[in-house]
């Protein structure tokens, strides 16, 4: 095999595992083009306080959030969860670890004499074997990279059982489809730990809620709650410390 031949071969291999396009509009080039990161940019929350879904959950903690989940930044977190995008995993780290940095900073007793639990929301078994690994999980360590000794990853939670796509399913009913799904598998890790929960999206409020729940059962001291975006809808910011609703 001649020079040019391994070249074309290596090309060829290159091909399968590194992106050859933009995965907010699929553009031949790097992994977010020019144009994406810019409009990435516009979808910055402009407030960064404490946001909720609408009505707000019981014992609702506040959740930081980093960018609206709408257009490009869609794209990008469907392509990196169900598209094999894991050459995303940098960038969407860095606007996680923005939203984590504020939720870690918002009780500055926290995390003194142990580092804070990062927890990142458990994948379904189903979804495991689609994926072939744990996106947030991925997200959540590196995230951890970013922000240093202050915080560790703990990947405590696991589903108690099975659950339906919460896509199609309204406030309610995800409420419902995620009751007592979540539990942690050793509860000595969690037990008077200060906490932050780490999801992608926040919308209904409803998985945060039984993940707070599920650690707070176990004793975590203390559980925060920090995503990378939050659903149009339901950004408002909010002051804390939140009221319950009567819901």
């Amino acid at each position: 095999m001649d020079a040019a031949q391994i070249g074309r071969v290596l090309s060829s291999a290159l091909d399968l595992v590194l992106p050859l396009s933009c995965a907010g509009c699929s553009r031949p080039g790097p992994s977010i083009c020019p144009t994406c990161r810019e409009e990435l940019a516009g979808l910055a929350l402009s407030q960064l306080g404490a946001v909720a879904p609408s009505p707000v959950p019981p014992g609702w903690p506040g959740c930081s959030g980093t960018l609206r989940y709408a257009g490009v930044s869609a794209r990008l977190m469907k392509s990196f969860k169900d598209g094999g995008r894991r050459d995303l995993t940098g960038p969407l780290a860095r606007l996680l670890a923005d939203s984590v940095g504020r939720a870690v900073a918002a009780d500055p007793d926290a995390g003194r004499q142990q580092p804070i639990l990062l927890v990142p929301i458990p994948s379904s078994p189903a979804a495991v074997r689609q994926r072939g690994d744990r996106p947030m999980l991925v997200l959540t360590r590196r995230v951890a990279r970013i922000l240093g000794p202050a915080v560790a990853v703990a990947p405590a939670l696991t589903m108690a059982h099975g659950t339906a796509d919460q896509a199609g399913l309204d406030r309610s009913g995800r409420q419902a489809n995620l009751r007592s799904a979540m539990q942690v598998r050793q509860v000595e890790r969690v037990q008077g730990r200060d906490c932050v929960l780490v999801d992608d999206v926040l919308t209904s409020g409803a998985t945060l809620s039984e993940g707070q729940r599920a650690l707070q059962a176990a004793g975590a001291r203390r559980v925060g709650m920090a995503v990378c975006m939050v659903t149009q809808r339901r950004s408002a910011t909010l002051a804390l410390p939140l009221c319950p609703s009567s819901d």
